[in-house]
C-alpha cells in the first residue's frame, strides 16, 4: 500500500490534535513532516519514528524533504501568505493543499498557489482535541485528493461535505466558533447558580455536568433537540418559567441570531 507524506504547517492546539489523531489512525499509512516554530508542547512527538520536526520551512528544504502528497494549512489567516511564502521545494504539482484557516477561500490560496493547484478548505471545531469534533470540508479536487482529506480529518471526528463554498463562513459561525457559546453556557449557567445561593464549586460542578450531559444525551439519541426540550417541560413547572425568560423575542434565539451573524461577518472580513 502506497504511503503518503502529509506536510503540517502550523501545529498549535487544533494541528497537534489532528496530528495525534493521525498517528492513532492506523489505516492511514504515512509520514509527516511538522513546521513549527514553537515546539515547546511538542516533546511527545521525540520518539515517534514518523514524525520529522522542524522550526521552519527552510531548515526542511535543506534536510531534503520531498515533497509532500497533502500540505496541510493550519496557520492563523493572517499569517497565511507568510506561509504559503515559504513552502518552497516542499510542494510540486502534484501535491494538495488543506487549508482549515477561517476566511480563506480557495480562489484567494489559488491566486497564490496557481490556477491548477489542488486546494481544499476545511473548517474543524475544538472537540477535535478528544476525538469528538466535526469538520465541513469542500473542494473541488480528484477523488484522491477529497478522500486523503476526508480521512485526515476523520481521525477527529465527523465530516461533512459541502457542495457550496459560500456556505462556509457560515459553518464557521455556527459550528467552528460554536464550542465557545456552550462553554459561554456552562458558565452563565454557574454564575447565575452562584446567584441563586449556591456555593461556586458546586454551581460550576452541576453548570458542567448538565452541559456535558445533555451534549451526550442529543448525540446519543435521534431525537431533535426541540423535541428533547419539551420533553423536559412541564407545564406550569420549574423549566417553563425558565425557558419564558430564554425564549422571550429578544431572549436567546435573538442573541444567538446576531451572535452568529457577527461571527459570518468577521469570517467573510479574514478572508478579505
Amino acid at each position: 500500500m502506497a504511503e503518503y507524506q502529509i506536510t503540517l504547517i502550523g501545529c498549535g492546539k487544533m494541528g497537534s490534535a489532528m496530528l495525534k489523531g493521525w498517528l492513532n489512525d492506523l489505516s492511514l499509512h504515512a509520514r509527516f513532516i511538522i513546521i513549527e516554530p514553537d515546539q515547546k508542547h511538542l516533546g511527545w512527538l521525540t520518539n515517534e519514528p514518523r514524525v520529522k520536526l522542524y522550526s521552519d520551512c527552510a531548515s526542511a528544504i535543506s534536510d531534503n524533504v520531498l515533497a509532500s502528497t497533502m500540505t496541510v494549512l493550519a496557520v492563523k489567516p493572517q499569517i497565511m501568505d507568510e506561509a504559503l511564502n515559504v513552502l518552497g521545494a516542499m510542494t510540486n504539482t502534484s501535491s494538495a493543499y488543506l487549508s482549515i484557516a477561517a476566511g480563506i477561500s480557495t480562489s484567494w490560496l489559488k491566486q497564490r498557489l496557481g490556477a491548477d493547484a489542488v486546494v481544499l478548505r476545511a473548517m474543524p471545531n475544538t472537540p477535535a482535541a478528544i476525538g469528538k469534533g466535526i469538520t465541513a470540508l469542500y473542494g473541488a479536487a480528484p477523488a484522491v485528493s477529497r478522500d486523503l482529506a476526508r480521512q485526515l480529518l476523520s481521525a477527529v471526528g465527523d465530516v461533512v461535505l459541502l457542495d457550496d463554498e459560500g456556505l462556509m463562513d457560515a459553518v464557521t459561525a455556527v459550528s467552528g466558533s460554536g464550542p465557545a457559546y456552550v462553554f459561554l453556557l456552562a458558565d452563565a449557567m454557574s454564575a447565575a447558580g452562584v446567584e441563586a445561593g449556591l456555593p461556586d464549586a458546586l454551581a460550576k460542578d452541576l453548570a458542567k455536568a448538565t452541559v456535558c450531559g445533555a451534549g451526550a444525551l442529543m448525540a446519543a439519541v435521534d431525537i431533535p433537540p426541540a423535541t428533547l426540550r419539551e420533553n423536559v417541560t412541564s407545564k406550569g413547572g420549574t423549566t417553563e418559567a425558565a425557558l419564558s425568560v430564554l425564549m422571550a423575542k429578544d431572549g436567546l434565539y435573538a442573541l444567538m441570531t446576531k451572535a452568529i451573524e457577527a461571527a459570518r461577518a468577521r469570517s467573510v472580513a479574514l478572508g478579505e
